[in-house]
């Protein structure tokens, strides 16, 4: 492959293959989540755990179950109960039965859990903001656009496929 241009201290390929793509986009994943995690483990939780107390602060009364808050997650915990578990155990969350059946057990954020998702989501906010700061606001459509059309085609067997991101709101 040939190399064209340098940028910074990272050289462009001229011509990319899908490996090519998934290798960067790995790559950036892996910083960005790492960046996130540094975030957020100063404050005692990981990435995993705020996705879930910001999933059961916009939950209706009385919670979610954990099968309806798994669909509300973008990535997959196969042990979604022991993370509810730690939460619960930090006090950031409340479980209890559901009224209606019994056999379902309900999971909400407590107080102590909305004041920590009030406390850290600015600083977040603002680690997101630097991480991208760099890009106008027509690169970064321009990068979700990409991402969205990189998304595959929801499956007909029944596997879930991730819903593409949110674009920017007009106004």
């Amino acid at each position: 492959m040939e190399r064209v241009r340098k940028s910074g201290s990272q050289e462009f390929q001229a011509s990319c293959t899908p490996a090519d793509a998934l290798a960067g986009l790995e790559r950036i994943t892996e910083y960005l989540r790492r960046e996130i995690h540094l975030t957020l483990r100063v404050h005692g939780i990981t990435t995993a755990q705020y996705n879930v107390l910001r999933a059961l602060r916009y939950a209706p009364p009385g919670g979610l179950s954990c099968s309806e808050l798994g669909s509300r997650l973008s990535g997959a915990d196969p042990d979604i109960t022991r993370l509810l578990d730690r939460l619960a155990k930090q006090g950031l969350v409340r479980r209890h039965r559901d009224t209606q059946d019994r056999r379902a057990v309900l999971t909400e954020i407590s107080e102590e859990g909305t004041h920590l998702l009030e406390f850290v989501a600015p600083l977040l906010d603002a680690r997101i903001q630097t991480l991208f700061g760099h890009m106008a606001e027509a690169r970064l459509q321009v990068l979700v656009d990409v991402l969205n059309e990189a998304m595959p085609a929801p499956k007909r067997n029944g596997e879930r496929t991730p819903q593409p991101m949110p674009t920017a709101k007009a106004g």
